[in-house]
């Protein structure tokens, strides 16, 4: 949920900084571990429309912006500019740049506006304190660049097999719905024994006639229903993610592709200057509901005084090289850039293991279709040769 607070830093002035958490709770805890006082609390619904055009234009605006401050220009002047490129982002810029004159700080602006993941507010906030704001910048869309790289990998890996199981698919409709009632009406006015296929084919094609394309009908109305609702509903996707995460064969990659996004974003806020418990409940929103425990307990080890590798084996939340690589971090004291090795190390791995699985699926799939197929088309012609083989 978004969480609206109103907050105060030291003497300063009230500000309205927005967050996303659980609960109004999290949110609150989440404002004071990052140095806020809060005095009111509003929680308002998410709004989940165009979350990936949003993302990418984030990351453009973001890119964007960097660029024009490494030429030289204020922060407010680059914002200036980029009204003048984009349309579609003013009224956004705009609330920025109001804000700054205002003499509110860029982090403090960017909350303001709600449109911005509280990762990159976060990074900007420390960057203020070192005046190293292109620096917080490239690390954000670094970030986005390699968990962008990492989902395009996974799909372009899977997308051929999902591809060929929908052209079968249709093939399979494609003969059951149109070519074997055709195949039926050869038979339908034939009297006598007929074989039990063309009997099959027969009722076959009274059931489609009767009632076919209604349940047709409700059926594809079902499943968009359902993929929709998949989508769309927060609690949805947290459900199927808790029941592919309970599932033997997948629940290990899926688990360890979740881990590592949060490994990822975990080092790369310990690299941007702030603290690890703010990191981790920054970061803990990243997980699926089904590891967000895990993520609670590293939390909550951390501020009982935990090490970090402590931390993360008493929560279930690392892998065994993981465990290893955080001993070595904390003894090194880079304990950010070793949670960045770890995660590119489990998305390598994760990769390459479904790279395997789906070259190794597409066979059995390919194999699979061509036996419908086969078995439709032999239940067509099997009443043909038994009839020919009737009459000589």
């Amino acid at each position: 949920m978004r969480v609206e607070l109103s907050v105060v830093s030291g003497r300063g002035t009230p500000v309205t900084l927005r967050l996303q958490a659980k609960d109004v709770g999290a949110a609150f805890a989440q404002a004071t571990d990052l140095g806020y006082s809060v005095l009111s609390v509003k929680s308002r619904p998410v709004a989940q429309v165009g979350k990936a055009g949003k993302r990418l234009s984030l990351v453009v605006f973001v890119e964007q912006l960097r660029e024009l401050i490494v030429a030289g220009l204020s922060i407010v002047e680059a914002l200036d500019t980029l009204t003048k490129e984009s349309s579609a982002q003013r009224v956004m810029i705009g609330s920025i740049t109001r804000a700054l004159r205002e003499g509110k700080t860029l982090s403090v602006a960017l909350g303001e506006v709600g449109e911005f993941p509280e990762v990159l507010v976060a990074l900007v906030r420390a960057s203020e304190m070192t005046s190293d704001l292109p620096h917080a910048l490239a690390r954000f869309l670094e970030h986005e660049r390699r968990v962008t790289e990492v989902r395009d990998r996974l799909t372009s890996v899977a997308i051929y097999p999902l591809l060929l199981m929908g052209v079968g698919a249709l093939v399979l409709l494609f003969l059951l719905i149109y070519v074997l009632p055709r195949f039926a009406r050869v038979f339908e006015g034939m009297g006598g024994d007929l074989p039990w296929s063309a009997r099959a084919m027969v009722a076959w094609a009274h059931l489609l006639h009767s009632s076919g394309s209604s349940w047709l009908v409700g059926g594809a109305l079902l499943a968009a229903g359902v993929v929709a609702m998949a989508f769309t509903r927060r609690t949805w996707r947290a459900e199927i993610s808790r029941r592919l995460l309970g599932m033997p064969l997948v629940r290990h990659r899926l688990r360890t592709y979740f881990l590592a996004r949060w490994y990822r974003t975990t080092g790369m806020l310990l690299d941007g200057g702030i603290p690890l418990v703010p990191s981790l409940q920054l970061s803990n929103g990243l997980l699926p509901a089904a590891l967000r425990q895990g993520g609670e307990a590293v939390l909550q080890g951390v501020r009982d005084g935990l090490s970090p590798s402590t931390a993360h084996v008493r929560g279930d939340m690392a892998t065994p090289v993981a465990e290893q690589l955080l001993l070595a971090g904390e003894r090194a004291g880079d304990l950010g850039g070793v949670l960045s090795r770890i995660a590119q190390f489990h998305e390598t791995e994760v990769a390459r293991s479904l790279e395997r699985t789906m070259r190794a699926l597409e066979p059995v799939v390919m194999v699979l279709i061509g036996l419908a197929v086969g078995v439709v088309v032999v239940l067509m012609y099997m009443p043909i040769f038994q009839l020919a083989a009737a009459i000589n």
